[in-house]
């Protein structure tokens, strides 16, 4: 048997390939049984997490958003009595406050009388005003209010509004910080859930003047929730303690008629399973727990978001097992039917072919060996039409055109040499074209089209690149009173002032520093200078010594500037910078605020 197998080329080859495939089958189909249930639970796991995370830091950022509005009153504290007092001044720094905070629907003020003045961002092209009629409780009026010059237009009149009577009012009275309400109905649209941080003003006596209002409607926490659903049957909810559901993607949870459905309603009998997990405040699972419901097994995953020091909500993601593994079983059924398949064909197909490959290959090998003995007329029988076949026609004709094909052979390298030699030629020149091309095309991609400076991309990679290894400043200059010069001359002189104010700033600058366009009329400079009060003050004097020349016409220009230190390490210089541009914009414009912690400067 063993001499045999030894003598047996094809025999050998067959068991050869046929126990390869059989042990290569096996050892794959145990090492992906046995890891199967871990690695199916972690990647429900990781899903889950990731889901949790991205919710986590949506909420966070959508509640800490409202909480930059009163720490911006504190800065201007000494103003808010006159401003409260005119209710033009009032309603420009509503309108203002909400055009710096996107995430906010609705920013008013209640007088100790129950009067309302509100302003709701509702569309891109339009705000939604609430006033009270006599600025004291009684009817209460909404109107659209567009951007543009065009009349405000009535939407509705409400016939008794008294703000003293809200819970949000009441609850800002009593605490001297501000304070997050319950969810309430909206005043317009009942099925509109809010939520409100409210804050009392008052004098220097203590006495109250009256409670700002910031409002944040569920509607966009529920998107959120929508985008972060770990699979397609998934439910994520934001549940209170008490068990009311504050959002999810269910549309069943939603509120109806003005109140919030509770997880221990019949909608949400899955949800009542896990009121006593979700009861112990500030717990959170790091993993996923199960639990049994009518029979099937389900996954759950929740955390707790901190509201305040004293409140939490819980994030909840929950879905039926079986939604995860129905596919992942079918799979592995199927994968052991095709392995056994493949196997039987692969060692049925292997045998025949393997006979039909090395009977011809025994022809040749004999052939070959009386050629080598001198019989240069031995004929090989071609009795095949495949690559066999035409190798013993090819080695018949060897011996005969042996001579031909190496003169053929020289030939053709020399002409190849040839062909070589002029597509390196080819190939270095079109390497060139190509260099200046991405040349071309990188400096397209890092300047702005309008002024020629870096654009908002490029601008703030290098100041990412910069301020990572070097100390220096962050400056960010707003045009003042741009929108009234383009509605005034028309955007082509505008987009000349722009220049104009690019080619000021330009000739103030060190070579070192680096100048962006950020925005429309916004800009930024990247300064290492050492004292950037005269870099600043260069600036303004610059500016208001080089009006802008239009036919025989002088437009005086001039700018706010906000900025702050930056150090390798320092994460917030934009936002702290912003933030001087909107005290310098507040404190009268034609001037730069330079964060006081950085620099304790302030330059009209």
């Amino acid at each position: 048997m063993l001499t045999l197998l030894s003598n047996n080329l094809v025999l050998r080859i067959q068991l050869t390939l046929s126990l390869f495939i059989i042990l290569t089958a096996l050892t794959i189909s145990l090492l992906w049984h046995h890891s199967y249930e871990q690695d199916h639970r972690l990647t429900i796991e990781k899903l889950y997490r990731h889901s949790s995370e991205t919710i986590y830091n949506k909420l966070d950022s959508f509640f800490s958003k409202v909480h930059e509005v009163y720490l911006h009153q504190d800065v201007i504290q000494e103003q808010l009595t006159d401003i409260v007092k005119d209710r033009e001044h009032l309603l420009a720094y509503l309108t203002n406050a909400l055009n710096h905070h996107e995430s906010i629907d609705y920013f008013y003020f209640a007088n100790t009388q129950g009067g309302l003045l509100s302003v709701g961002q509702k569309l891109k092209q339009h705000f939604v005003r609430f006033e009270s009629q006599n600025g004291k409780a009684g009817p209460l009026l909404s109107y659209r209010t567009s951007y543009t010059v065009q009349p405000d237009r009535f939407i509705k009149r409400i016939r008794n509004f008294d703000a003293r009577q809200r819970l949000w009012y009441q609850d800002a009275i009593n605490n001297n910080s501000p304070v997050w309400s319950d969810i309430y109905p909206g005043v317009v649209n009942n099925d509109r859930l809010g939520i409100t941080l409210s804050k009392a003003l008052r004098d220097q006596h203590g006495e109250v003047i009256g409670v700002w209002g910031v409002d944040l409607t569920l509607s966009s926490i529920e998107k959120a929730l929508l985008n972060a659903k770990p699979s397609k049957n998934s439910i994520v909810a934001l549940i209170d303690t008490n068990g009311d559901i504050l959002a999810s993607s269910d549309i069943n949870h939603r509120a109806k008629n003005g109140k919030l459905v509770n997880i221990t309603s019949g909608p949400t009998s899955v949800l009542s399973e896990l009121l006593p997990s979700l009861s112990q405040e500030g717990e959170s699972h790091t993993s996923i727990q199960s639990f049994d419901y009518k029979g099937e097994t389900w996954l759950n995953f929740h955390t707790h978001f901190p509201l305040s020091k004293k409140r939490s909500v819980a994030i909840v993601i929950y879905s039926p097992e079986s939604e995860f593994t129905q596919d992942l079983i079918q799979t592995k059924h199927y994968s052991f039917i095709i392995a056994a398949l493949i196997i039987m064909i692969a060692v049925y197909y292997g045998s025949r072919r393997t006979i039909r490959l090395l009977t011809p290959i025994r022809q040749l090998t004999k052939a070959t060996e009386e050629i080598s003995q001198g019989k240069w007329l031995q004929k090989i029988a071609v009795e095949h039409d495949d690559e066999v076949g035409k190798l013993a026609l090819s080695f018949n004709k060897m011996t005969i055109h042996l001579e031909a094909t190496i003169s053929q052979l020289d030939k053709q390298k020399q002409e190849t040499d040839h062909l070589n030699q002029k597509l390196e030629e080819r190939v270095r020149e079109r390497t060139q074209e190509l260099s200046a091309a991405n040349h071309q095309l990188r400096k397209l991609a890092n300047t702005d089209a309008l002024t020629g400076i870096a654009n908002q991309r490029h601008f703030w990679e290098t100041f990412a690149h910069r301020s990572e290894e070097n100390n220096g400043w962050l400056l960010i200059l707003d045009l003042d009173d741009f929108k009234k010069l383009n509605d005034t001359f028309g955007h082509v002189i505008g987009d000349l002032a722009l220049k104009h104010f690019t080619r000021v700033c330009e000739t103030c600058l060190a070579t070192s520093d680096i100048i962006g366009r950020i925005g429309g009329e916004e800009f930024a400079i990247w300064s290492e200078a050492n004292d950037v009060e005269t870099l600043t003050k260069r600036i303004l004097l610059k500016l208001k010594h080089s009006p802008l020349h239009i036919e025989g016409c002088q437009i005086k220009l001039s700018a706010s500037i906000g900025g702050t230190d930056c150090f390798p390490g320092k994460v917030n210089s934009y936002a702290i910078a912003d933030n001087m541009l909107y005290k310098a914009k507040l404190t009268g414009k034609k001037r730069a605020v330079i964060d006081s912690s950085a620099n304790n400067s302030e330059q009209s």
